[in-house]
């Protein structure tokens, strides 16, 4: 996405919206300016967090981005270093560990970097190396179980996967599950071409797929579907694009939606009828759904007074 001028791009999305009410009715949960205003800021905020991505893409990225025992280690970065090398199955791992992890706010990416780099031994578990050594990946799990058990020695997961346990049989299914489906027709780009073949080139249909496939990955709901393959798409590394928000199966963004509409988080409408209201938004906007699902996930937790939040 190409950077923009955010004090104009308010402007635009105050227009945006009352477009969209001229054509489809007036929001409820907008009746107030300071309700509309901070609706603004969290997409803006949105906008901002994915080009911050986009800008990695052009920056020199330091070799220890990749390494879990550096303090330099970003798996975000290191996979979009790993794609420009045309590492991709490594890439798309890398992805992977950053999402199943998560950035904490306090704690960054000391959680992904202890599990990936054996909380300081010398076994890095890359997708090569796990592939070739998952019992011995369980076995150092196992033999962390009191250092995963306390948050200052392991780290934190992120505010999006907050809820997902720490034990070693848990991390080891979902590391298990995720490689068995990356791996499942030899590796990503093979993946790739598969989904191509049978269900065309389109990158919104190929995302809606890959998410539907990703189904078999254990601890991995909706939010950790949708962060992860949008986060392929922005690094580049699968040419898929979100063309829905998802809301079956959301909290946050359900509720940001309930409240946009009917001006109740709690209103029974379903998450079936409204998705194609909030896609439709949208086509207004212009600001692509990922960036609908987060705003509007952040503005219902605090919809008069703007914060910012992060993982």
């Amino acid at each position: 996405m190409t950077p923009v001028n955010h004090k104009n791009r308010a402007n635009e999305l105050l227009s945006s919206l009352a477009n969209y009410e001229t054509d489809n009715g007036s929001f409820a949960g907008l009746r107030t300016a300071s309700r509309r205003a901070t609706l603004v800021k969290q997409i803006i905020s949105s906008i901002r967090r994915i080009e911050y991505i986009s800008a990695i893409q052009s920056r020199q990225i330091a070799p220890e981005r990749t390494d879990p025992h550096s303090v330099l280690f970003d798996p975000i970065r290191g996979a979009s270093a790993l794609n420009r090398k045309g590492e991709v199955d490594e890439a798309t791992w890398l992805t992977f560990i950053g999402t199943q992890f998560g950035k904490h706010k306090d704690d960054g990416w000391k959680l992904a970097a202890n599990v990936m780099g054996s909380f300081g031994a010398d076994t890095v578990w890359t997708a090569s190396r796990y592939g070739h050594s998952r019992q011995q990946f369980f076995e150092m799990l196992k033999s962390q179980r009191n250092a995963l058990s306390d948050p200052k020695r392991s780290g934190r997961y992120s505010n999006h996967r907050q809820y997902q346990s720490k034990a070693p049989e848990s991390i080891a299914r979902t590391f298990q599950s995720f490689y068995e489906w990356q791996f499942s027709e030899g590796g990503i780009r093979q993946l790739l071409h598969s989904t191509h073949k049978k269900h065309g080139q389109n990158p919104a249909t190929t995302f809606d797929f890959l998410y539907k496939s990703l189904n078999v990955v254990s601890g991995f709901g909706r939010l950790g579907k949708f962060d992860l393959l949008t986060m392929l798409g922005k690094l580049h590394i699968l040419p898929i694009e979100a063309g829905s928000t998802y809301l079956s199966g959301a909290t946050g963004p359900l509720a940001g939606a309930r409240l946009l509409f009917f001006n109740d988080r709690d209103n029974s409408t379903t998450a079936r009828q409204l998705q194609p209201r909030v896609d439709l938004l949208d086509k207004y906007l212009g600001v692509g759904k990922q960036v609908i699902e987060d705003s509007l996930c952040n503005w219902q937790k605090s919809p008069d007074v703007y914060e910012y939040f992060r993982g």
